[in-house]
């Protein structure tokens, strides 16, 4: 899982470094997401190398290990999805935009709150790494759950917002589905949390060693949803390069210049005219996955010239016969 994030996280610093020169604030965070992801990974491999051991109290050790390593992955879902939430609020307007900002502040401060209370003494077990007042042994396990549940519902939230907000553009309908489609995988992250909830679910049922046994699968599931979050962060930039790797592909091979624009329209090299519209409407959708350019800066000045190419392309080829 990690090595997956990974790789999709350097492609998406890639299209945007390359793409249009500029880094923003959401590819940060994002990259900051991901260092606590792989401090989360290292430590989680320690405690599955030493094991879970049982104590008389049919409860498993835990290790300081354990607690840093599930602090790290609540950190790693706090800035991976508020580098999520920074990418919609760049083309999002009105009473979105509070929503948005709801949305990330529950995230954020569900995610402080439990690597807090995630360091509490188990009443009866020896703790002298713990903190505070003591409290049971499934506490924790349900603490979990709720929270699962909120990163459900947060992460929902946020894959149903470009649907609303890219379907009012000026685009070709396809084009729309095909962004929309493309910024909302964060539902993955939301499918990853409620199979989460369920298996902290599965955790309170069970006692002694398959209680150590369901507490490992459930750290898989907690390391796996910022995974999920970062993969589906970075998949709306990779758009960009599939495309450009499609039309680089048809650019080399002119028998095979027949394929399919992310506007869903067939393209080959006789439809002159249907190319430069959806070269266009390939350069529209860029607004609402790329960054805003600053004004006066080299990249927005080399947007606006591809832009304008794109418009004198289509009106010359308006007026070339269809033949």
């Amino acid at each position: 899982m990690a090595s997956t994030s990974t790789i999709f996280l350097v492609l998406r610093i890639y299209c945007r470094s390359v793409r249009t020169r500029m880094m923003w604030w959401d590819d940060y965070l994002l990259i900051i997401g991901w260092m606590f992801l792989m401090i989360g990974v290292s430590l989680q491999t320690v405690v599955f190398g030493s094991g879970y051991r049982v104590t008389t109290l049919s409860g498993p050790i835990i290790t300081p290990a354990n607690l840093a390593s599930d602090n790290a992955m609540k950190l790693s879902l706090a800035f991976s999805k508020t580098s999520f939430a920074l990418t919609l609020l760049r083309f999002t307007t009105g009473w979105l935009r509070p929503v948005i900002i709801l949305i990330t502040c529950m995230t954020d401060i569900m995610c402080l709150v439990h690597t807090i209370l995630v360091w509490r003494p188990t009443c009866g077990a020896e703790s002298a790494f713990s903190l505070g007042s003591c409290w049971s042994i499934n506490s924790g396990i349900w603490m979990n759950m709720i929270g699962s549940i909120v990163s459900a519902v947060t992460d929902f939230g946020l894959a149903l917002i470009p649907i609303y907000s890219v379907w009012d553009l000026q685009m070709v309908k396809r084009e729309k589905a095909g962004v929309a489609i493309a910024m909302s995988i964060g539902v993955l992250a939301g499918i990853v949390a409620v199979l989460k909830a369920v298996e902290a679910l599965e955790v309170t049922r069970v006692v002694g060693t398959e209680f150590s046994r369901r507490l490992a699968v459930l750290s898989i599931w907690i390391h796996a949803e910022p995974n999920a979050t970062i993969v589906a962060a970075s998949i709306p930039v990779l758009r960009v390069l599939i495309r450009d790797v499609a039309k680089s592909f048809a650019s080399y091979h002119p028998s095979a210049a027949h394929y399919v624009k992310s506007d869903g329209v067939f393209q080959s090299a006789n439809l002159s005219n249907v190319r430069a519209t959806s070269i266009n409407s390939d350069h529209d959708s860029e607004t609402v996955i790329l960054p805003i350019f600053k004004p006066g800066t080299e990249a927005d000045d080399r947007y606006r010239a591809e832009g304008q190419e794109a418009v004198e392309l289509r009106k010359l080829h308006a007026h070339v016969p269809s033949g």
